[in-house]
């Protein structure tokens, strides 16, 4: 995803949604909520914070970030889910996205 612009959705199997701004270097968490047993929080959920790479995002992959969570001391933090399940384009592909003129 390092030549790729624009808003992700990513679904991955616990049932989390992963919401990235690959524009704005942004991502934002959101834990499974349809069942208990399957929520499992992690420092920042449901907060907008600072992507600073993402190392692998494929179907059927676990997806591996690097973020910032702002903590003192702490230059960046990984982030691995669980195998991502969907991924869906959030903003519209523009023709300078295809590399197209």
């Amino acid at each position: 995803m390092d030549q790729v612009t624009g808003q992700f959705r990513i679904r991955t199997r616990s049932g989390s949604t992963y919401w990235l701004d690959l524009d704005r270097h942004e991502m934002c968490r959101i834990p499974a909520a349809d069942h208990p047993a399957r929520v499992h929080s992690l420092r920042r959920d449901r907060s907008t914070v600072r992507l600073l790479r993402v190392v692998e995002c494929s179907v059927g992959r676990s997806m591996q970030l690097l973020i910032d969570l702002a903590v003192p001391g702490v230059d960046a933090t990984t982030r691995r889910s669980t195998p991502v399940t969907a991924i869906e384009r959030i903003t519209p592909v523009l023709d300078s996205d295809r590399g197209e003129a």
